[in-house]
């Protein structure tokens, strides 16, 4: 039986299922990568990895040196959160038919995809080897996650469906860009002779928005269970 003979309530629930799966999936993944890279820095006595680091390492830098746990975690997490994007688009457009905010709801579709393309590239191109692609490449990532966001909530409002995840969002986005504002300002003033403590600063704001991340992943399973 094809898609086009499943009676739109059925759709609708075949797309809210897949979206809760999709979004479960990805927080999960991003969570276990995280909790993965701190606990390889652990094992590895939570040492500097080079001289003029701080004593709180950047997530690029541990990932530099275990690529392999950092890439699959990227992978997989970028994967079913453009998954989560598309099923959840499809649930909440399913009666839909404004061009305005279907496309609002395409382009955030778009963003999503081109954050998840960054968050690989940038453990792909690592801090190490490649320094100016992998911090390009995580500027990507942090600017195209906050657009995808802005444009799910200008959906949310021009569609009506208001609830508290759509506040979250805001909140979220909000908070995550003074934050990296914060991240990209700390890593590069290049003034005091010390840097170690600023570069401790800026490594503590970068877990920090990777720990939002699992959050804001984790909020489309919250969006989907109250729709």
């Amino acid at each position: 039986m094809s898609i086009g003979a499943i009676s739109p309530s059925s759709k609708h629930l075949l797309f809210k299922f897949l979206g809760l799966l999709t979004s479960t999936i990805a927080s999960l993944a991003w969570l276990a990568t995280i909790a993965a890279l701190f606990g390889l820095w652990a094992a590895d006595d939570f040492i500097r990895y080079e001289s003029n680091d701080g004593q709180v390492q950047y997530i690029s830098s541990v990932g530099g040196r275990h690529k392999t746990v950092f890439i699959i975690g990227t992978a997989i997490t970028g994967t079913f959160f453009v998954l989560t994007l598309i099923f959840t688009k499809l649930c909440f457009d399913m009666e839909n038919r404004r061009r305005f905010k279907r496309g609002v709801s395409i382009t955030s579709i778009i963003f999503g995809i081109i954050a998840s393309v960054s968050l690989l590239l940038l453990s792909i191109f690592d801090s190490i080897n490649h320094s100016g692609a992998h911090y390009t490449f995580t500027g990507l990532f942090i600017v195209f996650t906050l657009l995808s966001a802005i444009f799910t909530i200008i959906y949310r409002f021009s569609h009506n469906e208001i609830n508290i995840t759509v506040y979250i969002r805001v909140a979220f986005v909000s908070l995550v860009i003074p934050l990296a504002i914060t991240f990209a300002v700390m890593t590069i003033i290049k003034e005091p002779d010390d840097q170690t403590q600023l570069k401790s600063v800026a490594a503590s704001i970068e877990w920090s928005i990777a720990i939002l991340f699992v959050f804001y992943l984790a909020l489309f399973t919250l969006d989907l269970l109250l729709y």
